[in-house]
């Protein structure tokens, strides 16, 4: 009995009169020194005049920003900014938990996607603050940017005597973000964290 060959099929190359394969990215790829550029120039519009629409209040200190810059980054500035609230109508967000250098490195961080801590405060109680402040204010980059440094300012400064003053604020926060690496650094150094307990840290029962 002779074998049946295989039915053939008959591919058919489909062409795109776009000239665009379906496996090319929608957008495209922007070199790095374009990004590098944008950057540059997007970072010249923090607290600037030009085409500034809102202003960002806190203690007393007045930081001209833009709408649109602040909406991209979070949620809540975009509900603020957008809808039917006294943020919207005004032009102007008050910011009354943080200190105004907190604000000020997190407004600079929006427009440049960086921050540095240039006043004088614990790197850990800097960056806890920067990573409380994008938490209430629900700024991913930020959370991700300052846990990032919280990460090696904790890991290299836990003997400091300003480390319990950041695991405060590290709790005092909604989300548990840092906490995880509080407990990891305090279980490795619990002997020498416990050595360096002042009598004034104590609790009394």
């Amino acid at each position: 009995m002779k074998k049946k060959k295989p039915a053939s099929v008959k591919v058919e190359r489909t062409v795109f009169q776009s000239g665009i394969s379906p496996n090319t990215p929608p957008y495209p790829t922007m070199a790095p020194q374009g990004v590098e550029e944008f950057l540059k120039s997007l970072g010249e519009y923090h607290n600037s005049d030009a085409l500034s629409d809102v202003i960002v209040v806190c203690d007393g200190q007045e930081f001209k920003a833009h709408r649109v810059i602040l909406s991209a980054h979070s949620k809540f500035f975009a509900k603020a900014l957008n809808g039917n609230w006294k943020e919207s109508s005004e032009r102007k967000i008050d910011i009354k938990d943080f200190d105004p250098s907190i604000v000020e490195a997190m407004l600079r961080f929006l427009y440049s996607f960086e921050y540095t801590n240039t006043y004088g405060t614990s790197s850990m109680v800097f960056d806890a603050q920067m990573w409380q402040i994008a938490d209430k204010y629900d700024i991913p980059a930020l959370m991700t940017e300052s846990k990032k440094k919280f990460e090696i300012a904790v890991t290299t400064g836990w003997s400091m005597d300003d480390f319990p003053t950041a695991v405060a604020i590290v709790y005092e926060s909604a989300l548990p973000g840092l906490r995880d690496l509080v407990v990891v650094t305090a279980s490795k150094n619990i002997d020498k964290l416990l050595d360096n307990l002042k009598p004034d840290d104590a609790c009394v029962g």
